[in-house]
């Protein structure tokens, strides 16, 4: 489906008013961090909703309206959320019920009124006692809707609801029955195959929103010296090379102990969270700076959690000119600092120049198809079989196992079962054997590969040589 044929709802207003709560409640989930702090959201957040009758329209969640704000990241929000509401078809003006209309609001209201699309101001939080009052006073923003809600308790949102299938029929573009998304999105994914969903995932300030930028050609992440810029993770989807993706741009992940309380734990907790989702995480690296132990945390994330990994060295403009170092040393450095990634591709890029840019999609798109890919019970068996009776595997335990055959139970992680005498655990050394044998048998680079131990079953006792059953003694009757 096209996001662009769908009805465009932006949900604006001024910080801490309550736009992501609501955000969440349309969506349905916890898509946008909700937060105390001012300013949590700063890119504009997009994700499709529906309606009760099964209508989609496209909703957009900005960052907080400040007019005040004359520092790079503030400024940078209100241009995005100026931007957004330029291209609305309907604006959900969010206020503050509780706190009455303020200077912000107004300011707010003002740009809004100056970008000219259909405005239904939203004033939030009237389950508290305060609330009553302001939804009143709302109305002194001069636009010609307004409506009492409470998006944390699910208070009015069905009449918001029902207010945007309203604007959604008389402005002709009335969205499309769940029917007919259903029909074009499976003739989409005939054409083009399913959609790829890459996570851009990596430490603070490393230049992942750049990269994500440099992809689409455009500025669409916020991008500042200050590590911690992005804070939600922010969805966008393209169309190359034949194949859709949606890229993902987390907030930087630190180490534990230096991560701080309230919205950075959120950010992390979430990032996690969209490495669980993707297909493949664009792991980036600074390549100025080199590898470090929190790239190999993050990369572990990515392989316990089965996803497809590239890594990718951004700012290799600048690493490059040191007289130090080469492509190959720093590619050995990877292979040292993250030994248990080495089946990942490694791309030397600068989102600065547009390095190496060109080449990630494609290789995205060959790790999601290693991670689907499967070996025929004749060809594994062919492969590993010798290898496994000349050198029979050990457990954990050290005792060797007698492996009967092998098969691939499951893809995406690729997934194989070693049948055996019986289900123990392998020696790590030999599970990176039979793995490396895998990996020459087919190409799994990026993918990673998932080595279980089975017991036959229905396995009989060995009965001796030239006696039968019916030949056995009977036990004696006492």
């Amino acid at each position: 489906m096209s996001k662009t044929a769908l009805f465009r709802v932006v949900i604006a207003g001024r910080p801490n008013v309550g736009k992501s709560a609501l955000f969440n409640r349309f969506v349905r989930r916890r898509r946008s961090i909700v937060h105390d702090l001012p300013g949590m959201t700063r890119d504009v957040l997009e994700a499709e909703a529906k309606l009760p009758d099964g209508r989609t329209f496209l909703l957009s969640d900005t960052g907080g309206y400040d007019p005040e704000g004359r520092e790079k990241i503030p400024a940078s929000v209100r241009d995005r959320a100026v931007a957004a509401i330029r291209g609305a078809d309907l604006v959900l003006l969010v206020t503050d019920a509780s706190a009455g209309v303020l200077p912000g609001d107004r300011a707010a209201a003002r740009a809004v009124r100056e970008a000219g699309p259909p405005c239904a101001v939203v004033a939030n939080k009237i389950d508290r006692r305060e609330g009553r009052e302001g939804e009143v006073e709302a109305w002194a923003l001069g636009f010609p809707e307004v409506y009492g809600v409470s998006a944390e308790h699910d208070i009015g949102v069905d009449d918001l609801q029902a207010v945007i299938g309203e604007h959604m029929s008389a402005s002709g573009r009335t969205g499309e029955t769940e029917a007919a998304a259903s029909a074009e999105v499976a003739a989409d994914n005939l054409e083009k195959g399913h959609e790829i969903a890459l996570a851009v995932v990596g430490r603070p300030n490393v230049g992942k929103s750049s990269l994500l930028n440099a992809l689409l050609g455009e500025e669409r992440a916020i991008v500042s010296e200050v590590a911690g810029t992005t804070r939600d993770s922010v969805d966008v989807s393209l169309v190359a090379s034949g194949r859709r993706f949606r890229l993902v741009d987390t907030a930087g992940i630190r180490r534990r102990g230096k991560t701080e309380q309230g919205p950075e734990v959120l950010s992390v907790v979430q990032a996690r969270k969209r490495i669980e989702e993707c297909d493949v995480a664009l792991l980036v690296v600074d390549a100025s700076e080199g590898p470090t132990g929190q790239d190999a945390t993050i990369a572990r994330y990515v392989a316990e959690a089965g996803r497809g990994l590239i890594l990718v060295a951004n700012k290799w403009d600048v690493a490059g000119k040191r007289e130090e170092g080469t492509a190959e040393d720093f590619q050995e450095a990877l292979a040292s600092q993250i030994p248990f990634a080495r089946h990942a591709p490694i791309l030397l890029t600068s989102a600065t120049t547009g390095r190496g840019i060109s080449r990630i999609l494609k290789t995205a798109a060959t790790v999601a198809e290693n991670r689907h890919r499967r070996i025929s019970t004749g060809e594994l068996n062919r492969v590993l079989g010798r290898a496994l009776r000349d050198k029979p595997p050990r457990a954990a335990s050290g005792r060797v196992l007698k492996v009967f055959y092998v098969a691939q139970t499951g893809v995406a992680p690729p997934t194989f079962a070693l049948v055996a005498n019986r289900a123990e655990t392998l020696h790590f050394s030999e599970e990176r054997r039979i793995e490396n044998l895998l990996r020459e048998a087919a190409d799994f680079s990026g993918a990673p590969i998932r080595i279980l131990v089975r017991e036959r079953s229905g396995r009989r006792e060995p009965q001796p040589r030239g006696r039968s059953k019916s030949s056995r003694p009977k036990p004696r009757s006492r």
